[in-house]
């Protein structure tokens, strides 16, 4: 029953689809049709930026799903507390059905941007650039919806538990902003190894990226010859960073406090 209202609540969200949908596809539109214009007329060449927008973007989109569940979490923080305390609800059933409402809502996404970058692609340079592995793709979104979800509840509980709610606006938007710094970081500058094995941002957008193209996952989105990642460990990473983020939120879910929603209004 929890899982029913947590997916209709979060598929039925207007601002979620607004910028996490009709946003991006209006910068996809633009990639297509725009920035496109110095990609050489080659079929590998052209895939190659295609499987690049179609990760970079798609993780651009996954982080407006961390941004609704922050909210959600604040605004329910009074009625989790009591529901954990007086009813049937147990933290982990609660845990397991966001995290599967915001993996369902991030395959959703994933497939329309899947679609979305083949058809206009296709379209715009006369070639066939169907995705090479497009249920792969799809199991890659589903992971990293729920990476969104686990880290956006580690954030928001962390800010509910133990510091100010007047903090709850910023900490909701540290997912989209490290999207952003780690999606543009892969696509121009070669960041060091090691970060960008650790960095789950990096993994999701290679891995989107290697199931869209075939390709080896380049260091530099434009520059291939700057070296490549190994996709299994960018895997295990974003892996083993769910996993100890779960854990984690389970803990933190546990001792949430009942928030007043007037706390976090700003003098």
């Amino acid at each position: 029953m929890i899982f029913k209202y947590l997916l209709k609540s979060i598929i039925t969200n207007r601002s979620l689809w607004g910028w996490g949908v009709i946003f991006m596809l209006f910068w996809l539109l633009l990639g297509v049709f725009v920035f496109s214009t110095s990609v050489p007329k080659q079929m590998i060449a052209i895939l190659s930026y295609a499987s690049s927008y179609y990760g970079t973007i798609t993780l651009f989109s996954f982080s407006t799903i961390a941004i609704s569940i922050s909210y959600t979490l604040y605004y329910g923080s009074s009625a989790l507390a009591y529901s954990f305390r007086y009813t049937r609800l147990t933290p982990l059933a609660y845990f397991l059905s966001l995290l599967g409402a915001a993996s369902v809502m991030a395959t959703i996404m994933s497939a329309i941007m899947l679609s979305a970058t083949y058809a206009l692609f296709s379209w715009k340079f006369n070639f066939n650039l169907f995705p090479h592995q497009p249920l792969a793709s799809l199991a890659i979104s589903a992971m990293s919806g729920a990476f969104m979800m686990v880290l956006a509840m580690a954030l928001v509980l962390a800010v509910i538990n133990y510091a100010g709610v007047k903090n709850i606006t910023f900490v909701g938007f540290i997912p989209l902003m490290l999207s952003y710094i780690f999606g543009f970081g892969q696509l121009y500058i070669t960041l060091p190894e090691y970060l960008e094995y650790a960095s789950p941002f990096t993994a999701i957008s290679s891995l989107l990226y290697a199931t869209y193209g075939g390709f080896s996952i380049p260091k530099v989105f434009i520059n291939p010859s700057a070296g490549t990642l190994n996709p299994s460990i960018l895997l295990l990473s974003l892996i083993a960073w769910i996993l100890i983020l779960s854990a984690l939120d389970t803990q933190l879910l546990r001792r949430i406090r009942p928030r007043a929603i007037e706390e976090a209004r700003q003098v």
